[in-house]
This record gives structure tokens, C-alpha cells and sequence, in this order.
């Protein structure tokens, strides 16, 4: 999932997660995933919803 820099920037503003960042990273450290947003050219991506359903798919199956 990608969006434009103001997006994540309003995102970034209504969550309360302790957030951390570097040069074209910024990690939300969330209560069940740290979502790492990566900077590529004008919009901010994160493959944390993905993850997120892959991991909620394997507890299911244990």
C-alpha cells in the first residue's frame, strides 16, 4: 500500500504509537506489528497489511 507524503503525515498525526524514523524509513511500532513505511520517490509504502493478514491466516491454521 502507498500514499502521497500528506497522507501519511495526517496518519502519522492521528495515531498515538511511539514512532521512530531515518532518512526514508519511518517505523510505526504498533501493539501487534511494527509497520516500516518506506520512502520510494514521492509516495510513503508499507507492506504491514499484508503481513498483518498473512500472520492472522497462520494463526488460523495452528
Amino acid at each position: 500500500m502507498c500514499i502521497s507524503a500528506e497522507a501519511l503525515a495526517l496518519f502519522l498525526n492521528l495515531i498515538v504509537a511511539p514512532i521512530t524514523s531515518e532518512p526514508g524509513r519511518i517505523i510505526v511500532h504498533a501493539e501487534e506489528i511494527d509497520a516500516h513505511w518506506v520512502q520510494l520517490e514521492d509516495r510513503w509504502c508499507t507492506m504491514a497489511p499484508q503481513l498483518q493478514g498473512r500472520e492472522m491466516f497462520a494463526a488460523l491454521e495452528n
